[in-house]
């Protein structure tokens, strides 16, 4: 900074292209701070070096960052913006540095004009201070790209620059900027591996009228990629060679489009050049719409996710009952390994989130082997983790206690438990017309808590990419009113409310959701109602419920629910007898007679008042499943038969649990 007369530098976390995750190479935040969650900006002057981060990270900031660090708490009344904070402690004159290729044409804009009235004068720097003192920064990443088949992106490549072209008609574009990696991803049907758990490709890209420029390490297309590549017109370069190419666009007279939301102000300045326009992305609304198969495609993910969830929680239900321990970081690593026996799995979606006890209220948690708490009989455990398969992306939270029925959650666990399940139940039936921002919804999931003066400090609901980015836009449920754009048929939503009590226990329960149009009795002024259908399909504690608190509407929610948990994914564990006979456990309807105990089984594993086999001949109707029942109840192999509370199939198990047939 002395070198290049710089009094202040400002480090976002992102990279080049805005990305929340930023390949390793790019992570200078993380490298200047130590701080590894996902949002933050730091800005280091001659005399001071603060973070600014917002809800989520409070408790982990306040645990990663050194003596020398200040954590500014963005969002809470008493903290300054970054930019004001710059305004009132530089003196006129000073200068304040920032790298730009990281920062977005728009950011800079707002920044320069608060500066601007402190006298201070913004510089952009695009030899980066920070890499100059990192002297062993990661390599650039090489992973190969490859194509993401039109079975589950639903549209195939020639639709979308299609769409995108007459995007760009509209506002007299001729040559598009394109930055942001998923929407490159997303626009050439193509998934890389460059960034952990996000299948994008570090790349840039300009569509012009009949033709592609993908700017790109071109060892990572293979000829494969480049076959498909091919018929769209689409021509290579090297990464680098970027700003060139803008430049040569510009040179021959078309005018270039870019939105200055992801766009940098090093490509911003060079677009600037000759005759531009700025207009918002063509592609947040195309990849925020999922098609057809794209929904399919997701639906799919969920349920294979649903069965590896099952294992894993079913296995960490025996192990806990056993008496035994395992921490933090081994149990995530479980997590993953029950994931990758699913066909299709390529990563995880997110670093998983394991938190025992008070770890389970740092938002964003991510356990170490040094860190890691165990887990064991009475333990409260959230998992928030995720899935990159194939065909879609998964992004779901859990709640549990562990142990028999001598471990008990306390009346106000049970009481926070069941707000935050109150919260996501009215969310998930929330009917809404047309036209609605998210902001307007976000109420609904905090009302429960509101009622006795909780909250959580974080945003309700995101969007999720189709086998791409967990966390995507432009659509959200949060109080950020600032975000006017609608939720739409074919979004997907997250639908997390939450509660923490720092330094004691977290409770989070997520699902994702998929916005479909709603029948209503009426019509008023023919405008469309909306609401949400789910993704998610894994049981929600009971143990952890006061049933008191919960309206018989809920009541009904819950058991309907889980009846639909049940009939999803039990036909995807028939091999899994552990893993079976806990969903079955954890699927059982709840009354008011059951006070939000958690239901009680037998030794043989069948809820203790459920049908004999005989009884359940007698309750079913369909042919199928009486001339089954009687086959077992004829076996004297297959003493124990089981019918579904809810009318479904019939299973039968040996003396030990051990499944022999299924239907």
């Amino acid at each position: 900074m002395e070198e290049k007369n710089l009094d202040a530098f400002v480090i976002p976390t992102a990279d080049p292209h805005q990305s929340e995750y930023p390949p390793h190479c790019f992570a200078r935040r993380e490298f200047i701070t130590g701080f590894t969650g996902s949002a933050g900006t730091a800005v280091v002057t001659k005399k001071n070096a603060c973070l600014w981060t917002d809800g989520r990270y409070f408790l982990q900031a306040a645990d990663e960052l050194g003596p020398e660090w200040t954590l500014q708490k963005a969002g809470l009344p008493k903290t300054p913006k970054m930019s004001d904070w710059l305004k009132d402690n530089l003196e006129q004159g000073m200068r304040v540095g920032l790298d730009p290729f990281v920062h977005a044409a728009n950011e800079v804009k707002e920044l320069n004009s608060t500066l601007s009235k402190g006298g201070l004068e913004l510089v952009l720097e695009p030899d980066n201070p920070v890499d100059e003192a990192w002297v062993d920064r990661p390599a650039f990443p090489t992973a190969d790209v490859r194509i993401h088949p039109e079975t589950w992106a639903g549209s195939p490549v020639p639709e979308k620059l299609k769409m995108v072209r007459e995007e760009m008609d509209k506002h007299g574009g001729e040559a598009l900027l394109v930055s942001k990696l998923d929407d490159v991803a997303w626009l050439l049907n193509l998934r890389g591996g460059d960034i952990e758990s996000n299948p994008v490709f570090v790349a840039y890209a300009i569509v012009e009228k009949d033709s592609v420029r993908l700017f790109v390490d071109g060892s990572k297309i293979t000829d494969v990629v480049a076959t498909h590549l091919a018929p769209n017109n689409v021509h290579i370069y090297r990464y680098d060679q970027v700003v060139e190419g803008v430049k040569e666009v510009v040179k021959s007279g078309k005018k270039v489009m870019f939105d200055p939301v992801g766009t940098s102000v090093a490509l911003e300045q060079a677009a600037k050049a000759g005759s531009f326009v700025e207009a918002p992305s063509p592609f947040d609304l195309g990849k925020a719409i999922k098609n057809d198969r794209e929904l399919e495609g997701m639906k799919e993910a969920h349920l294979r996710d649903g069965a590896a969830l099952a294992k894993f929680w079913s296995w960490m239900d025996v192990l806990t009952k056993n008496g035994e321990t395992v921490d933090e970081y081994v149990a995530g690593g479980e997590l993953a390994n029950f994931r990758a026996e699913q066909v299709g799995f390529i990563e995880p979606s997110f670093p998983s989130i394991v938190g025992e006890g008070p770890h389970g209220a740092v938002i964003h948690y991510r356990a170490s082997k040094q860190s890691a708490r165990d887990i064991k009989a009475g333990s409260i455990l959230l998992v928030d983790s995720g899935g990159q398969y194939d065909c879609g992306t998964t992004d779901v939270t859990r709640v549990y206690m562990f142990g028999g029925d001598e471990y008990k959650p306390t009346d106000f666990q049970k009481e926070v438990y069941t707000r935050v399940l109150k919260g996501h139940i009215a969310l998930d039936q929330t009917i809404w017309p047309e036209n609605t921002p998210g902001h307007v919804l976000d109420a609904y999931a905090r009302r429960p808590l509101w009622e006795i003066g909780l909250n959580y400090m974080h945003g309700t609901g995101h969007g999720v990419g189709a086998a791409l980015n967990v966390h995507e836009g432009p659509h959200s449920i949060s109080p950020r009113y600032t975000n006017q754009v609608a939720l739409q048929e074919g979004m997907i939503c997250s639908n997390e409310p939450a509660f923490y009590e720092d330094g004691s226990f977290g409770v989070r329960i997520e699902n994702l959701l998929y916005v479909t149009p709603k029948e209503t009795k009426h019509n008023f002024n023919d405008v469309k109602y909306l609401g949400f259908e789910k993704l998610t399909y894994v049981p929600i504690q009971q143990k952890m419920v006061n049933i008191d608190l919960l309206t018989d509407d809920e009541i009904e929610w819950l058991n309907t629910y889980h009846q639909e948990v049940w009939e999803k994914i039990s036909p995807r564990l028939t091999d899994e007898p552990v893993a079976l006979d806990w969903l079955f456990e954890h699927t059982q309807p709840i009354s008011r007679g059951d006070s939000g105990e958690e239901n009680t089984a037998s030794a043989s594993g069948v809820r203790v008042g459920a049908p004999s086999a005989a009884e359940a001949v007698a309750s079913t109707t369909n042919p199928n499943e009486r001339a089954l029942a009687h086959l077992f109840l004829a076996s004297d192999e297959l003493p124990l038969c089981r019918r579904t509370p809810f009318g479904g199939a019939i299973y039968a198990f040996a003396g030990a649990g051990t499944l022999m047939a299924a239907r």
